[in-house]
Protein backbone atom coordinates (compact mmCIF):
# COMPACT_ATOMS: atom_id res chain seq x y z
CA UNK A 1 0.00 0.00 0.00
CA UNK A 2 1.84 3.37 -1.41
CA UNK A 3 1.08 6.78 0.79
CA UNK A 4 1.67 10.46 -0.51
CA UNK A 5 3.59 12.98 2.05
CA UNK A 6 -0.11 14.18 2.73
CA UNK A 7 -1.35 11.11 3.80
CA UNK A 8 1.87 10.04 5.83
CA UNK A 9 1.50 13.37 7.60
CA UNK A 10 -2.38 12.66 8.11
CA UNK A 11 -1.25 9.37 9.72
CA UNK A 12 0.79 10.46 11.99
CA UNK A 13 -0.65 13.61 13.22
CA UNK A 14 -3.95 12.31 13.14
CA UNK A 15 -5.99 12.70 16.80
CA UNK A 16 -6.66 9.27 16.60
CA UNK A 17 -3.17 7.61 16.53
CA UNK A 18 -0.43 7.10 19.03
CA UNK A 19 3.39 6.96 18.64
CA UNK A 20 5.07 4.24 20.39
CA UNK A 21 9.05 3.75 20.37
CA UNK A 22 11.07 1.19 21.03
CA UNK A 23 14.68 1.18 21.65
CA UNK A 24 17.24 -1.14 21.30
CA UNK A 25 18.88 -3.74 18.95
CA UNK A 26 17.99 -6.18 15.47
CA UNK A 27 19.74 -9.10 15.20
CA UNK A 28 18.85 -11.37 12.37
CA UNK A 29 20.73 -14.25 10.80
CA UNK A 30 20.27 -17.54 9.03
CA UNK A 31 21.27 -20.92 9.26
CA UNK A 32 22.38 -24.23 7.40
CA UNK A 33 19.24 -25.76 8.39
CA UNK A 34 17.10 -23.01 6.27
CA UNK A 35 15.67 -21.90 9.56
CA UNK A 36 15.96 -17.53 10.10
CA UNK A 37 15.72 -16.12 13.39
CA UNK A 38 15.36 -12.64 14.14
CA UNK A 39 16.23 -11.28 17.59
CA UNK A 40 14.46 -8.21 18.88
CA UNK A 41 16.35 -7.09 22.19
CA UNK A 42 14.32 -3.43 23.20
CA UNK A 43 15.77 -2.28 25.94
CA UNK A 44 13.30 1.04 26.52
CA UNK A 45 10.03 0.94 25.05
CA UNK A 46 6.27 1.55 26.44
CA UNK A 47 5.95 -2.09 27.43
CA UNK A 48 9.39 -2.08 29.51
CA UNK A 49 13.10 -3.29 28.70
CA UNK A 50 12.09 -6.84 26.53
CA UNK A 51 13.41 -9.30 24.16
CA UNK A 52 11.47 -11.47 21.47
CA UNK A 53 12.23 -14.20 18.77
CA UNK A 54 10.88 -14.38 15.36
CA UNK A 55 11.75 -18.14 13.84
CA UNK A 56 10.41 -18.76 10.21
CA UNK A 57 11.44 -22.58 9.67
CA UNK A 58 12.50 -23.89 6.39
CA UNK A 59 8.97 -24.83 5.55
CA UNK A 60 8.13 -21.39 5.97
CA UNK A 61 6.38 -21.93 9.59
CA UNK A 62 6.77 -18.07 11.81
CA UNK A 63 6.89 -18.61 15.15
CA UNK A 64 6.82 -16.13 17.25
CA UNK A 65 8.61 -15.91 21.51
CA UNK A 66 7.89 -13.68 23.63
CA UNK A 67 8.00 -13.40 27.43
CA UNK A 68 4.06 -12.11 28.37
CA UNK A 69 1.09 -11.85 26.92
CA UNK A 70 1.04 -8.09 26.27
CA UNK A 71 4.18 -8.08 24.42
CA UNK A 72 2.63 -11.19 22.24
CA UNK A 73 -0.48 -9.45 21.57
CA UNK A 74 1.59 -6.22 20.63
CA UNK A 75 3.98 -8.16 18.18
CA UNK A 76 1.48 -10.46 16.49
CA UNK A 77 -0.93 -7.31 16.04
CA UNK A 78 1.94 -5.60 14.33
CA UNK A 79 3.54 -8.60 12.35
CA UNK A 80 2.17 -12.04 10.74
CA UNK A 81 3.10 -15.66 12.27
CA UNK A 82 1.30 -18.80 12.49
CA UNK A 83 2.06 -19.21 15.82
CA UNK A 84 2.85 -17.57 18.75
CA UNK A 85 4.33 -19.18 22.13
CA UNK A 86 4.78 -17.49 25.70
CA UNK A 87 8.41 -18.39 26.91
CA UNK A 88 11.32 -16.69 29.28
CA UNK A 89 13.13 -14.87 26.05
CA UNK A 90 16.45 -13.82 28.14
CA UNK A 91 19.19 -12.24 26.71
CA UNK A 92 22.80 -11.81 28.25
CA UNK A 93 25.88 -9.54 26.38
CA UNK A 94 29.39 -9.93 27.20
CA UNK A 95 31.68 -7.66 25.25
CA UNK A 96 30.65 -8.76 21.39
CA UNK A 97 29.13 -11.96 22.62
CA UNK A 98 25.62 -12.71 23.02
CA UNK A 99 23.56 -15.37 24.46
CA UNK A 100 19.90 -15.56 23.90
CA UNK A 101 17.86 -18.05 25.57
CA UNK A 102 13.65 -18.32 25.45
CA UNK A 103 13.15 -21.66 28.17
CA UNK A 104 13.73 -25.04 26.86
CA UNK A 105 12.84 -24.43 23.42
CA UNK A 106 15.90 -22.39 22.27
CA UNK A 107 19.28 -21.57 22.72
CA UNK A 108 21.31 -19.22 20.19
CA UNK A 109 24.52 -17.65 20.81
CA UNK A 110 26.52 -15.32 18.31
CA UNK A 111 29.53 -13.32 17.86
CA UNK A 112 29.82 -9.57 16.31
CA UNK A 113 32.97 -8.11 14.93
CA UNK A 114 33.83 -4.86 14.80
CA UNK A 115 31.98 -1.78 13.11
CA UNK A 116 32.22 -1.46 9.81
CA UNK A 117 31.71 1.39 7.25
CA UNK A 118 28.03 0.87 7.15
CA UNK A 119 28.28 1.51 11.26
CA UNK A 120 30.39 4.12 11.33
CA UNK A 121 27.85 6.23 8.82
CA UNK A 122 25.05 5.21 10.94
CA UNK A 123 26.81 6.37 13.90
CA UNK A 124 27.56 9.56 12.06
CA UNK A 125 23.89 10.52 11.97
CA UNK A 126 22.25 12.49 15.25
CA UNK A 127 19.81 10.27 17.20
CA UNK A 128 17.39 12.64 17.32
CA UNK A 129 17.37 12.70 13.24
CA UNK A 130 17.49 9.08 12.56
CA UNK A 131 14.32 8.53 14.07
CA UNK A 132 12.32 11.12 12.10
CA UNK A 133 10.03 9.83 9.91
CA UNK A 134 11.21 12.67 7.28
CA UNK A 135 14.65 10.73 7.46
CA UNK A 136 13.32 7.43 6.86
CA UNK A 137 11.43 8.68 3.91
CA UNK A 138 15.08 9.33 2.41
CA UNK A 139 16.68 6.06 3.37
CA UNK A 140 14.44 4.14 2.81
CA UNK A 141 14.95 4.03 -1.27
CA UNK A 142 18.34 3.54 -0.36
CA UNK A 143 17.90 0.67 2.22
CA UNK A 144 16.12 -1.01 -0.61
CA UNK A 145 18.60 -0.59 -2.91
CA UNK A 146 21.74 -1.68 -1.62
CA UNK A 147 20.23 -3.61 1.83
CA UNK A 148 17.12 -5.35 0.36
CA UNK A 149 15.02 -3.89 3.48
CA UNK A 150 12.85 -1.16 4.35
CA UNK A 151 12.49 1.56 6.72
CA UNK A 152 8.83 2.77 6.60
CA UNK A 153 5.45 1.16 5.60
CA UNK A 154 2.40 -0.10 6.96
CA UNK A 155 2.11 -3.12 9.39
CA UNK A 156 -0.74 -5.06 10.41
CA UNK A 157 -3.81 -3.83 12.62
CA UNK A 158 -4.12 -0.48 11.14
CA UNK A 159 -0.23 0.23 12.26
CA UNK A 160 2.68 2.56 10.22
CA UNK A 161 6.27 2.22 11.34
CA UNK A 162 9.01 3.35 10.47
CA UNK A 163 12.73 2.45 11.89
CA UNK A 164 16.38 4.48 12.61
CA UNK A 165 19.16 2.54 12.15
CA UNK A 166 21.70 3.97 14.73
CA UNK A 167 24.64 1.81 14.10
CA UNK A 168 25.61 -1.83 12.80
CA UNK A 169 27.86 -4.90 13.30
CA UNK A 170 28.10 -7.82 11.45
CA UNK A 171 27.52 -11.19 13.30
CA UNK A 172 30.75 -13.23 12.62
CA UNK A 173 29.52 -16.82 14.35
CA UNK A 174 26.74 -18.50 15.54
CA UNK A 175 25.43 -21.57 17.01
CA UNK A 176 21.52 -22.36 17.56
CA UNK A 177 19.93 -25.06 19.23
CA UNK A 178 15.82 -24.74 18.98
CA UNK A 179 13.54 -28.09 20.54
CA UNK A 180 16.82 -30.00 20.76
CA UNK A 181 18.03 -30.07 17.14
CA UNK A 182 20.97 -28.00 15.85
CA UNK A 183 20.32 -25.59 13.83
CA UNK A 184 23.40 -25.84 11.80
CA UNK A 185 26.10 -23.24 10.48
CA UNK A 186 25.40 -19.46 10.23
CA UNK A 187 24.32 -18.41 6.54
CA UNK A 188 22.84 -15.65 5.19
CA UNK A 189 19.32 -14.64 5.63
CA UNK A 190 17.83 -16.40 2.07
CA UNK A 191 15.31 -16.67 1.46
CA UNK A 192 13.76 -13.03 3.22
CA UNK A 193 11.76 -13.82 6.00
CA UNK A 194 8.09 -12.83 5.70
CA UNK A 195 6.88 -11.50 9.27
CA UNK A 196 5.79 -8.45 8.00
CA UNK A 197 6.97 -5.14 5.47
CA UNK A 198 10.26 -4.87 7.63
CA UNK A 199 13.16 -7.56 7.05
CA UNK A 200 16.96 -7.71 7.83
CA UNK A 201 19.93 -7.43 5.81
CA UNK A 202 21.15 -10.60 3.68
CA UNK A 203 24.12 -10.70 5.94
CA UNK A 204 23.95 -11.68 9.33
CA UNK A 205 23.95 -8.80 11.56
CA UNK A 206 23.38 -6.45 14.67
CA UNK A 207 21.59 -3.31 14.51
CA UNK A 208 20.57 -0.92 16.58
CA UNK A 209 17.35 0.90 15.87
CA UNK A 210 14.98 3.15 16.88
CA UNK A 211 11.50 1.47 16.27
CA UNK A 212 8.56 3.93 15.88
CA UNK A 213 5.15 2.55 15.69
CA UNK A 214 1.63 4.81 14.47
CA UNK A 215 -0.88 3.14 15.83
CA UNK A 216 -4.92 3.61 16.24
CA UNK A 217 -5.44 5.43 19.32
CA UNK A 218 -7.29 2.74 21.88
CA UNK A 219 -8.18 2.21 25.05
CA UNK A 220 -5.47 -0.58 25.11
CA UNK A 221 -2.43 0.27 22.06
CA UNK A 222 -0.48 -3.13 22.90
CA UNK A 223 -3.41 -5.10 22.09
CA UNK A 224 -3.86 -7.10 18.75
CA UNK A 225 -5.94 -4.98 16.90
CA UNK A 226 -7.57 -7.80 14.56
CA UNK A 227 -10.48 -8.29 14.28
CA UNK A 228 -11.45 -4.86 15.08
CA UNK A 229 -14.78 -3.71 16.26
CA UNK A 230 -16.11 -0.41 14.21
CA UNK A 231 -16.30 2.63 16.81
CA UNK A 232 -18.06 5.45 16.84
CA UNK A 233 -16.80 9.31 16.86
CA UNK A 234 -17.92 9.73 20.41
CA UNK A 235 -16.63 6.41 21.94
CA UNK A 236 -13.27 7.13 20.58
CA UNK A 237 -13.26 10.38 22.14
CA UNK A 238 -14.61 9.08 25.88
CA UNK A 239 -11.97 5.83 25.65
CA UNK A 240 -8.99 8.09 24.35
CA UNK A 241 -5.76 7.08 26.69
CA UNK A 242 -3.83 10.96 28.60
CA UNK A 243 -1.26 11.71 26.63
CA UNK A 244 2.29 10.80 27.54
CA UNK A 245 3.42 12.32 30.62
CA UNK A 246 0.01 12.87 32.32
CA UNK A 247 -1.19 10.27 35.05
CA UNK A 248 -4.38 8.70 34.39
CA UNK A 249 -7.10 9.10 36.92
CA UNK A 250 -7.90 6.70 39.40
CA UNK A 251 -11.01 6.46 42.10
CA UNK A 252 -9.07 8.29 45.25
CA UNK A 253 -10.11 5.62 47.32
CA UNK A 254 -8.36 2.92 45.52
CA UNK A 255 -4.46 2.77 44.34
CA UNK A 256 -1.21 4.62 45.21
CA UNK A 257 -1.07 8.51 45.27
CA UNK A 258 0.32 9.29 41.96
CA UNK A 259 1.91 12.25 43.23
CA UNK A 260 3.67 10.82 45.82
CA UNK A 261 4.76 7.75 43.60
CA UNK A 262 5.78 10.31 40.84
CA UNK A 263 8.06 11.92 43.63
CA UNK A 264 9.43 8.35 44.52
CA UNK A 265 9.98 6.90 40.58
CA UNK A 266 11.87 10.13 40.20
CA UNK A 267 14.01 9.46 43.41
CA UNK A 268 14.68 6.21 42.06
CA UNK A 269 15.57 7.27 38.79
CA UNK A 270 18.12 9.41 39.94
CA UNK A 271 19.60 7.00 41.93
CA UNK A 272 19.36 4.28 38.58
CA UNK A 273 21.09 7.46 36.96
CA UNK A 274 24.34 7.36 39.11
CA UNK A 275 24.49 3.93 39.76
CA UNK A 276 24.26 3.24 36.00
CA UNK A 277 27.35 5.83 35.74
CA UNK A 278 29.44 4.14 38.36
CA UNK A 279 29.05 0.53 37.51
CA UNK A 280 30.18 1.81 33.38
CA UNK A 281 32.89 3.69 35.44
CA UNK A 282 34.19 1.05 37.35
CA UNK A 283 34.01 -1.78 34.58
CA UNK A 284 36.04 0.21 32.09
CA UNK A 285 38.39 0.94 35.51
CA UNK A 286 38.89 -3.01 35.93
CA UNK A 287 39.14 -3.52 32.25
CA UNK A 288 41.16 -6.72 31.69
CA UNK A 289 41.12 -7.99 35.23
CA UNK A 290 39.18 -10.33 37.16
CA UNK A 291 37.41 -7.70 38.59
CA UNK A 292 36.56 -6.09 35.15
CA UNK A 293 35.51 -9.51 33.79
CA UNK A 294 32.84 -9.91 36.73
CA UNK A 295 31.56 -6.42 36.78
CA UNK A 296 31.41 -5.49 33.18
CA UNK A 297 28.23 -7.93 32.78
CA UNK A 298 26.65 -6.35 36.11
CA UNK A 299 27.28 -2.76 34.03
CA UNK A 300 25.56 -3.91 31.24
CA UNK A 301 22.25 -5.39 33.30
CA UNK A 302 22.43 -2.27 35.51
CA UNK A 303 22.20 0.11 32.31
CA UNK A 304 19.79 -2.32 31.30
CA UNK A 305 17.49 -1.70 34.69
CA UNK A 306 17.41 1.86 34.55
CA UNK A 307 15.86 1.77 30.95
CA UNK A 308 13.11 -0.89 32.42
CA UNK A 309 12.12 1.80 35.03
CA UNK A 310 11.91 4.47 32.63
CA UNK A 311 9.35 2.65 30.66
CA UNK A 312 7.40 1.13 33.53
CA UNK A 313 7.64 5.35 34.48
CA UNK A 314 6.04 5.82 30.55
CA UNK A 315 3.47 3.08 31.56
CA UNK A 316 2.20 4.50 34.56
CA UNK A 317 2.31 7.84 33.10
CA UNK A 318 4.74 9.21 35.52
CA UNK A 319 7.36 12.20 33.66
CA UNK A 320 10.76 12.22 34.04
CA UNK A 321 11.99 14.91 36.78
CA UNK A 322 15.77 16.03 34.41
CA UNK A 323 16.30 17.95 36.94
CA UNK A 324 16.89 14.72 39.16
CA UNK A 325 18.57 12.86 36.43
CA UNK A 326 21.08 15.65 36.19
CA UNK A 327 21.57 15.48 39.79
CA UNK A 328 22.07 11.84 40.16
CA UNK A 329 24.55 12.07 36.95
CA UNK A 330 26.50 15.26 38.54
CA UNK A 331 26.77 13.62 41.92
CA UNK A 332 28.28 10.63 40.83
CA UNK A 333 31.18 12.34 38.79
CA UNK A 334 31.91 14.61 42.14
CA UNK A 335 32.19 11.17 43.80
CA UNK A 336 35.15 10.73 41.76
CA UNK A 337 37.14 13.45 43.21
CA UNK A 338 37.93 12.06 46.48
CA UNK A 339 40.99 11.26 46.28
CA UNK A 340 41.31 8.75 49.30
CA UNK A 341 44.87 9.17 50.19
CA UNK A 342 46.33 9.68 46.41
CA UNK A 343 46.58 12.76 44.32
CA UNK A 344 47.89 11.20 41.06
CA UNK A 345 47.24 8.11 40.54
CA UNK A 346 44.17 5.79 41.58
CA UNK A 347 43.93 4.56 44.91
CA UNK A 348 43.44 1.21 45.78
CA UNK A 349 40.85 2.40 48.54
CA UNK A 350 38.84 4.29 45.79
CA UNK A 351 37.23 0.77 44.19
CA UNK A 352 36.68 -0.22 47.53
CA UNK A 353 34.53 2.99 48.43
CA UNK A 354 32.84 2.66 44.88
CA UNK A 355 32.17 -0.93 45.54
CA UNK A 356 30.38 -0.56 48.51
CA UNK A 357 28.55 2.59 47.19
CA UNK A 358 27.45 0.73 44.03
CA UNK A 359 25.86 -2.47 46.83
CA UNK A 360 24.19 0.40 48.44
CA UNK A 361 22.87 1.25 45.09
CA UNK A 362 21.66 -1.92 44.23
CA UNK A 363 20.35 -2.63 47.28
CA UNK A 364 18.26 0.67 47.16
CA UNK A 365 17.08 -0.62 43.44
CA UNK A 366 15.82 -3.96 44.64
CA UNK A 367 13.73 -2.18 47.66
CA UNK A 368 12.26 0.08 44.80
CA UNK A 369 11.52 -2.86 42.67
CA UNK A 370 9.46 -4.66 45.92
CA UNK A 371 7.75 -1.54 46.35
CA UNK A 372 6.22 -1.62 42.88
CA UNK A 373 5.77 -5.60 43.37
CA UNK A 374 2.96 -4.47 46.09
CA UNK A 375 1.09 -1.93 44.36
CA UNK A 376 0.75 -4.56 40.90
CA UNK A 377 -2.73 -5.71 43.11
CA UNK A 378 -3.26 -1.99 42.56
CA UNK A 379 -2.53 -1.07 39.22
CA UNK A 380 -2.84 -3.75 36.26
CA UNK A 381 -0.21 -1.69 34.33
CA UNK A 382 2.74 -3.16 36.34
CA UNK A 383 3.91 -6.75 35.36
CA UNK A 384 4.45 -8.96 38.36
CA UNK A 385 6.10 -11.85 36.60
CA UNK A 386 9.18 -8.56 35.20
CA UNK A 387 9.39 -7.01 38.79
CA UNK A 388 10.20 -10.57 39.93
CA UNK A 389 12.86 -11.31 37.86
CA UNK A 390 14.38 -7.82 38.29
CA UNK A 391 14.46 -8.49 42.01
CA UNK A 392 16.05 -11.97 41.86
CA UNK A 393 18.46 -10.18 39.21
CA UNK A 394 18.98 -7.69 41.62
CA UNK A 395 20.02 -10.21 44.23
CA UNK A 396 22.62 -12.06 41.90
CA UNK A 397 24.10 -8.43 41.38
CA UNK A 398 24.10 -7.83 44.94
CA UNK A 399 26.29 -11.32 45.51
CA UNK A 400 28.93 -10.03 42.76
CA UNK A 401 29.22 -6.82 43.67
CA UNK A 402 29.77 -7.86 47.36
CA UNK A 403 31.93 -10.79 46.90
CA UNK A 404 34.35 -8.42 44.97
CA UNK A 405 34.01 -5.86 47.71
CA UNK A 406 35.36 -8.18 50.28
CA UNK A 407 38.21 -9.53 48.36
CA UNK A 408 38.97 -5.67 47.24
CA UNK A 409 38.77 -4.91 50.86
CA UNK A 410 41.52 -7.75 51.95
CA UNK A 411 43.75 -6.20 48.64
CA UNK A 412 43.67 -2.60 49.68
CA UNK A 413 43.95 -3.19 53.47
CA UNK A 414 46.76 -5.57 53.29
CA UNK A 415 48.41 -3.00 50.54
CA UNK A 416 48.45 -0.26 53.48
CA UNK A 417 49.54 -2.56 55.97
CA UNK A 418 52.55 -3.70 54.50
Amino acid sequence: MNRTAAEDRLMHRSAWTVRLRFEGWIAGMGTASGARLVVGHWLRSPLGAFSDVMLEGAGGHRLLLAPTRRTADFIAGTYTFDEVRIEPVRVRVTDDAWTVTAGPLLDLRFTTGRRGPAGLLLRAVPGVLSSRPLWTAVTDPLARLLLGVRTRGTADGGRYEWYGARDLHLITAATAIFEGQGLGALTPMEPPVRFGFGSTPRRPCLVRVTTTVSTPRTPEPFASQAPRQPRTRRRLLVNTPPRSGAPRRRPPSHGADMRLLSIYLNDHLAGATAGTQRAGHLARVARGSALGRALGPVATEIAQDRMTLVGIMRDLGVPVHRHKVCAGWVAEKLARLKGNGRLVQRSPLSTVLELEALRLGVEGKAAGWQTLRRLTGENERLDPALLDRLLERARKQQDTVEEWRIRQVEAALRTTAD
